[in-house]
C-alpha cells in the first residue's frame, strides 16, 4: 500500500477555480479577487519550492546531513575507543626474551604481531623500529637508542652474569671471554665493563654464548677465563647455561666497577643470594654483588597517542586479581563518574543544539513562505468580518453575504493545506512551530466564519408577548 501524501497540483487547480468563481459571481469585490490570485499564487510558489527540495544539494538538506554525520562520527569514536583492535607490530631478540609473550598482559584491543624473522640483538630490534619495519623493539641497556624514538622501561630488568674460573684470581689475569653476538647487548654492556677496568686492548671475545646453551654438548674451551653475559636468570636458558660452567669449574664473581658505575645510567646494583642459579649443592654458595641492566620498550616515530598508551600497559604483566572489580565509593570515584555524565550530556547537548542551530538557518528560507500565508490568513480575517449575515434581511445580500464567507472558508482551507505541503516535504518544519501556526489561525478562522453561516438560519423576526401559561416558539439553530 502506497503512503499517502498531499499532492500540491490539486491544491494549485483549486486554488485557480476559487479565484476564477469569485472574479464571475463575485466581480465588485476586489479584495477578495487580490485575496484569491495570493492564494494561488502561493500554491504555484510551493511548488516551485518542492522541486528545489528534491534537488540532491541544498539548504534543507544540512540538518539531515548534519545529523547523520554527527552519528557517524559518534559510532566511529565509540569503535575506536571500546572495539577497535590495535595490531602492534614487535621486533624480538632471540632467546632472551623467549618468554616474553606469556608476559603481556592481554588485552582485547591490542593484538600482538611479531616480525616474521627474529632479531639476532637488540641492536638489529633498534635498526627495524627505526626503518619502520616493526612498530615496537625491546633493547637492552647499554646500546645507544635514538633520542627520537619514544621509550618505556620495562618492569623485567636483566641481571649482569660474570662468571670466572677457578684457577682465576685476579681481573688483570683475564684475556679471553665468552659472551653472546658480537654487538648485542651483553657484548656491548661487556666493552662497557672492560673500559672500567682497562683491559679493553688486553681481552679478546669468544662469542660463543648460543652454542653453550644449546641442546648439543659444548665443551668449554681451556682459553676461556671469563664468560661475561647479560640475562634473565629467571630464564630456563640462563639456568642451563650456570650449571654447565659451574660443573666446568666456573664462579660466579662481582663485576664491580666501583664510583664509575654513576657514569652507566643504565646499571643498579644487585645481590645475587647464595643457591640462586642452583640449589643443589648451592650455586653461587655465597651472595654475590652485580648489577642489573635495565630494559628498554621502543616505539616508532609517530606513533598514535592511543598505540603509545597501549603499548605501554604491555608489559603490566599481572593477572586479574578479585579485588581489581570491587566498588568502594569515595569523593575520588565519584567525581570521576559525574565528569563521565558531564561530558556524555556535553556531547548530546551540543549535538542537539548545532541541529536546532541548522535548523534554524533553514528555517530562515521558509520564514518568508510562512509570513506570506500568516498575511493571507490576517487579510482574509479582515475581509469576512464586515460580511455577517445575522440580521440582514435583504435576500440578495444575504445570498452574496453567505458566498463570500464560504469562498473566504475554501481559502482558508487552500492555505493550511500549503503550509501543510510544505511541512510534508521538509518534516524538520515541525521544529519551528510557524506551520503549526498557520494551522491552528486557520481552523479558528474558519470556525467562525461557519458560525457566521449558521447565523443565516436564525429567524430574528418579533417575538409576540404571550400569556401566562402560553408557549413562546424559539428560533430554530
Amino acid at each position: 500500500m502506497s503512503r499517502l501524501r498531499l499532492k500540491i497540483g490539486p491544491v494549485v487547480q483549486n486554488a485557480e477555480e476559487v479565484k476564477r468563481r469569485v472574479e464571475q459571481e463575485l466581480p465588485q469585490h476586489t479584495g477578495l479577487i487580490s485575496l484569491a490570485a495570493g492564494v494561488a499564487t502561493a500554491a504555484r510558489d510551493a511548488e516551485h519550492v518542492a522541486q528545489r527540495l528534491r534537488r540532491p544539494f541544498g539548504l534543507h538538506r544540512l540538518p539531515a546531513a548534519f545529523l547523520a554525520l554527527a552519528l557517524i562520527l559518534l559510532i566511529i569514536w565509540i569503535y575506536i575507543l571500546f572495539f577497535r583492535t590495535t595490531t602492534l607490530k614487535i621486533a624480538l631478540p632471540d632467546r632472551d626474551f623467549r618468554d616474553l609473550k606469556s608476559r603481556m598482559t592481554q588485552d582485547n584491543r591490542v593484538q600482538i604481531q611479531f616480525t616474521e624473522d627474529i632479531v639476532p640483538g637488540s641492536r638489529e630490534a633498534i635498526e627495524k623500529v627505526e626503518r619502520g619495519e616493526a612498530d615496537l623493539g625491546f633493547v637492552q641497556g647499554g646500546l645507544e637508542i635514538p633520542v627520537d624514538l619514544p621509550r618505556l622501561e620495562t618492569p623485567n630488568p636483566e641481571l649482569v652474569l660474570w662468571f670466572l674460573r677457578d684457577t682465576i684470581t685476579d681481573l688483570g689475569s683475564v684475556r679471553t671471554i665468552l659472551t653472546s653476538t658480537e654487538g648485542a647487548g651483553s657484548h656491548t654492556v661487556a666493552l662497557n665493563f672492560l673500559k672500567a677496568w682497562k683491559l679493553a686492548e688486553k681481552v679478546t671475545f669468544v662469542h660463543d654464548w648460543k652454542l653453550l646453551t644449546g641442546d648439543d654438548p659444548y665443551v668449554i674451551p681451556d682459553n676461556i677465563d671469563a664468560v661475561f653475559a647479560v640475562k634473565d636468570p629467571s630464564d630456563p636458558i640462563a639456568l642451563v647455561a650456570a650449571e654447565r660452567l659451574a660443573d666446568a669449574g666456573f664462579r660466579l664473581a662481582s663485576p664491580d666497577i666501583g664510583a664509575r658505575v654513576a657514569q652507566l645510567e643504565y646499571l643498579s646494583s644487585h645481590v645475587v643470594p647464595p643457591g640462586y642459579l642452583r640449589s643443589i649443592p648451592p650455586f653461587p654458595d655465597e651472595a654475590v654483588s652485580t648489577y642489573s641492566v635495565k630494559t628498554y620498550l621502543i616505539a616508532r616515530k609517530r606513533m598514535t597517542p592511543r598505540m603509545l598508551a597501549a603499548a605501554s600497559h604491555l608489559l603490566d604483566g599481572q593477572p586479574a586479581s578479585m579485588s581489581d572489580g570491587r566498588y568502594e565509593p569515595n569523593l575520588d570515584k565519584a567525581s570521576e563518574l559525574f565528569q563521565g555524565v558531564d561530558a556524555f550530556l556535553g556531547i548530546i547537548i551540543n549535538l542537539v543544539l548545532a541541529f536546532l542551530a541548522l535548523t534554524g538557518l533553514e528555517m530562515m528560507a521558509y520564514r518568508k513562505r510562512f509570513h506570506e500565508l500568516n498575511s493571507l490568513v490576517s487579510l482574509i480575517s479582515i475581509h469576512q468580518s464586515s460580511k455577517d449575515v445575522l440580521g440582514v434581511t435583504d435576500p440578495q445580500t444575504r445570498r452574496n453575504h453567505l458566498l463570500y464567507l464560504s469562498l473566504c472558508s475554501d481559502l482558508l482551507g487552500l492555505v493550511s493545506m500549503i503550509g501543510g505541503y510544505y511541512t510534508q516535504e521538509n518534516s524538520s518544519l515541525l521544529f519551528s512551530g510557524l506551520p503549526e501556526i498557520i494551522h491552528q489561525r486557520c481552523d479558528g478562522l474558519k470556525i467562525n466564519i461557519q458560525l457566521k453561516i449558521l447565523h443565516a438560519t436564525i429567524n430574528t423576526g418579533p417575538i409576540e408577548s404571550a400569556g401566562v401559561g402560553s408557549v413562546v416558539a424559539t428560533p430554530p439553530v
